[in-house]
């Protein structure tokens, strides 16, 4: 499939009240200003779980930017498989029926419709309250947008 016949949804998820935890979120509001090819869509998936399900489905690839603890320096940016980031995932479920991302996914690729899937993961410095990511996060946004534009290219 050539890359201008490729759906690819960039999703950029996490909280947005946490600070840090929100740099999903916010890197969408970076690769705004770009100019991206008309098959690609950004998506707010905030933290949403299973109501992603239909958006991800539609996609031919998915590139997801989150907050990902890596034990490294904050700022720190990298590519990951879902199965390679899944296991440093410390989601708290307050509900059975919670659903998260990957487990969205599982389902998804269990109904033979999961798109190739990358991870853009970005090592916060503080998850808190507050509405602003930390100056070190702020930083690097625009290396975010950089890769997420790599990817696109390069699907």
């Amino acid at each position: 499939m050539a890359t201008a016949d490729k759906k690819i949804l960039v999703l950029g998820v996490g909280n947005i009240l946490l600070k840090d935890e929100g740099v999903g979120v916010h890197s969408l509001k970076e690769l705004e200003s770009y100019n991206l090819p008309s098959n690609v869509r950004l998506h707010d998936g905030w933290v949403a779980g299973i109501d992603l399900l239909e958006v991800i489905q539609e996609a031919d690839k998915l590139i997801v930017i989150d907050a990902v603890d890596a034990q490294a320096e904050p700022g720190a940016i990298f590519r990951f498989a879902p199965h390679q980031v899944e296991t440093m995932v410390k989601g708290h479920k307050t509900s059975l029926h919670q659903i998260d991302l990957f487990e969205t996914l599982k389902i998804a690729k269990f109904l033979d419709k999961c798109p190739e899937t990358v991870i853009i993961g970005i090592q916060p410095k503080l998850i808190d309250w507050g509405l602003e990511l930390t100056p070190e996060i702020r930083a690097v946004l625009p290396r975010v947008a950089e890769i997420v534009c790599q990817e696109i290219e390069m699907s």
